[in-house]
């Protein structure tokens, strides 16, 4: 079973997050609610998520942050991650340096991100 990692501050999204890839994928999901914690949840914890979905105004490091810090780590350089975030003018700045795999606004549409994700994790399975 696929694991994603899901790094969002507001508990009722990453509910709505959780249950949705859950009930319709074959995924476990992970949640914390900050950047600092999603570092620890990956190294201290040694759970290396599949995808990680990033919010980028978190308490703590923020997403462009955590997601610098992941590409700076050899064994996360491979690990897709799918930015969704009210902001996503300052996620496409971090996709242009950085090679995001993927950039999703708020609020959201359900289908919309479980196919979205369906597709990430599909394209890592390729290069794997």
């Amino acid at each position: 079973m696929k694991r994603v990692l899901v790094a969002e501050d507001d508990p009722d999204t990453a509910t709505v997050i959780k249950a949705a890839l859950e009930e319709r994928l074959s995924v476990t999901v992970d949640h914390v609610t900050n950047g600092a914690l999603v570092l620890d949840h990956i190294s201290v914890l040694d759970t290396r998520p599949d995808l990680v979905i990033l919010d980028v105004s978190m308490p703590g490091l923020n997403g462009i942050d955590v997601f610098d810090l992941l590409r700076g780590n050899a064994s996360f350089t491979d690990v897709p991650v799918l930015f969704l975030t009210a902001m996503p003018d300052r996620a496409e700045q971090a996709f242009a340096r950085f090679g995001i795999n993927d950039v999703m606004a708020k609020p959201f549409d359900c289908d919309a991100l479980v196919g979205r994700v369906d597709d990430l994790l599909a394209r890592a399975a390729e290069v794997a």
